[in-house]
């Protein structure tokens, strides 16, 4: 039985573990980790919102967690709604600002074909305000010829911009303005992005109250696969008795 009770801080995150044997869909396992205590709470498998709260109701305490980080997961968040009533949700930053990348690249191969290593790729997914004056032009002038990335590209930099705000009264105003501008695009990918921002409104804002991120839940996520990937091929024979 667990000798501690649930934290202030909760991160959670999940991880493909296998096909299931027998109809071949993708199981999950989602890790719960002590954020302030950094320790992995628990490990369950599976997550849908039943499954999380069957194996979790024996820890004491949920009415200690004060925010729940996560990533713009819609079981995630109902989960957490339903067994943290008194917490705070705080949606990922470094999701959010991620949440054009696959719309980026398809558009972009419809351009230059699928080349992972072309530079121009690294180029579209890095921070603009974080690019050299010289790779700034050059970039910009290529977009120039190809309107509708161009547009893709510049929502993408203006959620950067929205992180780059001080304050959570501030970031409610830029956020606010964005999803107003994104409402006159033609664009399927921007209507959809505009949906998930409204959608995740508060939890997003939610970031520039506290200033969590789920980092330290992604470091341990990340161990966790690379014990699976390590482990790959190796069984356990039975003991027959």
């Amino acid at each position: 039985m667990r000798l501690y009770p649930w934290p202030k801080v909760v991160g959670i995150d999940e991880h493909f573990f296998r096909r299931n044997p027998t109809f071949g869909f993708r199981e999950f396992v989602s890790l719960l980790v002590d954020y302030k205590g950094r320790r992995v709470m628990e490990v369950v498998q599976g997550k849908t919102s039943a499954e999380l709260e069957y194996h979790l109701q024996h820890i004491p305490g949920r009415h200690h967690v004060r925010f729940v980080v996560m990533d713009l997961c819609e079981a995630f968040r109902s989960f957490a709604r339903s067994f943290f009533k008194n917490a705070l949700i705080v949606a990922d930053k470094f999701h959010v600002v991620r949440l054009l990348f696959a719309a980026i690249n398809r558009r972009r191969k419809e351009i230059t074909g699928d080349r992972r290593t072309l530079p121009l790729r690294r180029l579209l997914l890095r921070n603009g305000f974080e690019l050299d004056h010289g790779r700034r032009f050059l970039l910009n002038r290529w977009l120039q010829r190809h309107p509708e990335l161009n547009e893709v590209y510049r929502v993408k930099e203006a959620l950067h911009a929205l992180y780059r705000v001080r304050g959570y009264n501030r970031a409610a105003r830029f956020l606010t303005r964005l999803t107003d501008q994104l409402a006159g695009s033609q664009l399927p990918e921007i209507q959809t992005l505009r949906r998930t921002l409204k959608s995740w409104r508060f939890e997003i804002l939610t970031h520039f109250a506290s200033g969590l991120t789920n980092g330290r839940t992604e470091g341990f996520n990340t161990k966790a696969k690379l014990v699976k990937r390590r482990a790959y091929g190796l069984f356990v024979t039975p003991v027959l008795s």
